[in-house]
């Protein structure tokens, strides 16, 4: 019984990591099976089509970032410092689990925003915090997600492409202090 759950494990993995490597268009049924070694049958049994496979493993992966993320910025310390844990949170995750971080990356365009649960998208997370610290006061809370995002996001991107070396605890900390006053609370490390 244990046994096709193993398969179904090492057919995600594979899956997870050629999405990452290859990208979700450019990845095929035949690629999955061959990389997870078992047949194409094998891994219809578990999901129905790609797609289908695609979507659930995006929607656990985000739900395993974004929980922990959701945490972080709902603890009742200073602003300042439940951003600056979110931020290390996500660097952290990201060298933990470059795979996994990646495939949420570049899966998140393919499939419908209005799909996520609001407590699981990132963005939204991001927004009710920009609501919460500055309500009508800073205008659009959605921009300022979008900002803090592209901030925290982009040199991630940079180093998964070779353009940023290395994620040093200097880089993190500047990031967060970028983020601190781009949201106009006191950077307290």
């Amino acid at each position: 019984m244990g046994r096709p759950n193993l398969k179904k494990e090492v057919i995600e993995e594979a899956a997870i990591r050629l999405f990452a490597t290859k990208g979700l268009a450019r990845t095929v049924i035949r690629d999955i099976a061959r990389e997870a070694g078992v047949t194409e049958g094998a891994l219809y049994k578990h999901y129905p089509s790609k797609d289908a496979m695609a979507w659930a493993l995006f929607q656990r992966e985000i739900d395993r970032f974004t929980a922990p993320f959701a945490e972080v910025l709902a603890e009742q310390i200073p602003a300042s410092q439940r951003l600056v844990k979110a931020i290390h949170y996500t660097y952290d995750y990201y060298l933990q689990f470059p795979t996994r971080f990646t495939f949420i990356l570049l899966t998140q365009h393919g499939f419908p925003e209005e799909d996520l649960e609001a407590q699981t998208n990132p963005n939204d997370v991001i927004i009710r915090f920009v609501d919460e610290l500055h309500g009508e006061k800073q205008g659009d809370a959605v921009l300022m997600a979008a900002m803090v995002m592209g901030a925290v996001m982009q040199p991630l991107v940079m180093h998964r492409y070779g353009r940023i070396p290395l994620l040093t605890e200097e880089v993190i900390d500047h990031v967060s202090r970028v983020v601190c006053r781009m949201l106009e609370v006191d950077d307290a490390h």
